[in-house]
């Protein structure tokens, strides 16, 4: 099998990982949380938060998994303290942001969200989903750094002396 083709189990985990990673967030948050939204008289916004609030968690829960994997395998796919340190801040991130789903999922059950009240409520259930946004666009960010250093990485060519 030429030299060229084979590849490190840890740069399959991790790249498998890295893709379920960006899958969760891309089409995850991306296309099925935004296609729960009331397009139609037949489903209100509150029914619409309330179909949402096990799907989040769900999601929150493979996003932590994959970013967990990928910090655990970067070590031996790319041994650099600069993908180490980003892939810990990844998990990091994935973990604030699986700890804060269930608090903004109880936030939005405290809210009539057609008629917006209680305001205080309202406002602390907009205050922490614009928190767990700013989480999942962390997180994507990282995931495309991660990504293009891996790309960018190659294997030194054996000298021949």
């Amino acid at each position: 099998m030429p030299k060229a083709l084979i590849v490190k189990p840890a740069a399959w985990i991790g790249a498998l990982a890295l893709s379920v990673a960006l899958g969760v967030v891309v089409v995850g948050y991306g296309l099925l949380l935004p296609g729960l939204d009331p397009a139609g008289a037949l489903v209100d916004h509150n029914l619409a938060l309330a179909l949402a609030a096990p799907l989040n968690l769900r999601l929150a829960n493979v996003l932590l998994v994959a970013c967990v994997v990928v910090a655990l395998a970067i070590h031996r796919w790319q041994p650099s303290r600069v993908a180490t340190a980003l892939t810990l801040l990844l998990a990091g991130a994935a973990l604030a942001h699986r700890l804060l789903a269930p608090r903004v999922n109880d936030a939005w059950s405290r809210v009539d969200a057609v008629a917006r009240r209680p305001e205080d409520a309202l406002a602390r259930a907009e205050s922490l989903a614009d928190v767990q946004l700013l989480a999942l666009a962390v997180i994507a960010g990282l995931v495309v750094v991660i990504i293009g250093m891996t790309a960018r990485h190659r294997e030194p060519a054996p000298r021949d002396t």
